[in-house]
């Protein structure tokens, strides 16, 4: 009965905060265009090539004299509105540089099922609005977990389109993070679990996990493999070595949630002749709270640098 207990309360956690984000978009759903100080944005609404829907917002400097955009990818149980994405690209847009900042399909805190090959499809969606709209340098950022995402799209797509990646507090490979937080031991009973279920037929059984600092999730046993099972294509130690354009990572020092040591370990996986530029910021934590403009500092002098501008 306390499991029966504990995963109606998660459930129901997850319901509010789904009504939350509903509420959100329909306050949204008369949004075409908002023109603030030097720059507009513009709520979208993209269609992946599975027929999932997905929303984001186009945030471009006003004028627009740049043709160069960047696909800005969240982390776990993130979005397009808050964090980084609430900040960097209204500074991005002081550059002259234009971002499509999007929900990828298991955003916020809903229960997650999806696997993770399927941040694929989000990201092309989002790379193809960027190009029917007529930009044609193309960069990929992704924070937090959305590092491993944009990482992974590249590695499998080479989309000859993206012109270079940003990353900024990469949390590296999955189930070593889960070993980092809980052990080893632990952590392996939980993926032995998850992977008994798939092998049975059942990947679609709920399983109330265990985040540590994040929290409790229902994940399905299919999304928990996909994330960390030894088939993965979720370790970005693996796609990044599969990369030829040029990375920036960026993070913070003070970071609690990811290991900041995992900045050089991708710098050292990447492929021979990569040019990787790492920075790291001193006393910054993972959202860069009181160092926003270090972050942007960093991001705009890089992208800017890559654009020869």
């Amino acid at each position: 009965m306390r499991n029966d207990e504990r995963n109606k309360e998660v459930i129901v956690r997850s319901f509010k905060s789904a009504v939350l984000v509903c509420l959100f978009l329909l306050v949204c759903l008369n949004w075409t265009a908002w023109s603030g100080e030097g720059f507009e944005t513009e709520l979208v609404r993209l269609k992946t090539a599975d027929g999932v829907g997905l929303t984001g917002v186009l945030c471009q400097p006003h004028p627009n004299r740049i043709s160069a955009g960047v696909v800005m990818v969240h982390g776990y149980s993130g979005n397009f509105y808050s964090g980084i994405m609430n900040f960097l690209p209204e500074a991005l847009a002081d550059c002259g540089i234009t971002t499509l900042a999007i929900n990828m399909r298991d955003h916020d805190r809903c229960p997650k099922k999806n696997l993770f090959e399927e941040n694929l499809f989000d990201i092309a969606a989002a790379v193809d609005e960027m190009a029917r709209r007529g930009y044609s340098h193309f960069f990929l950022y992704g924070h937090s977990m959305g590092t491993n995402r944009v990482l992974y799209y590249l590695a499998a797509t080479q989309d000859p389109r993206i012109s270079g990646v940003l990353l900024s507090g990469p949390p590296g490979n999955l189930f070593e993070w889960n070993v980092s937080v809980f052990g080893q031991e632990t952590a392996t009973k939980v993926l032995r679990q998850a992977r008994d279920l798939v092998a049975g037929g059942k990947g679609d059984e709920w399983m109330l996990i265990n985040l540590g600092p994040l929290g409790k999730a229902l994940y399905t046993a299919n999304h928990l493999v996909s994330l960390r099972g030894p088939e993965t294509v979720s370790d970005p130690f693996k796609n990044i070595a599969r990369i030829s354009k040029p990375i920036l990572i960026v993070h913070g020092l003070s970071d609690r949630l990811a290991n900041p040591e995992v900045a050089e370990r991708l710098r050292n996986s990447a492929a021979a002749g990569a040019q990787v530029t790492v920075i790291k910021i001193a006393e910054a934590d993972h959202r860069f709270r009181g160092h926003r403009q270090e972050l942007v500092k960093a991001v705009s002098r890089w992208l800017l640098k890559q654009l020869n501008l």
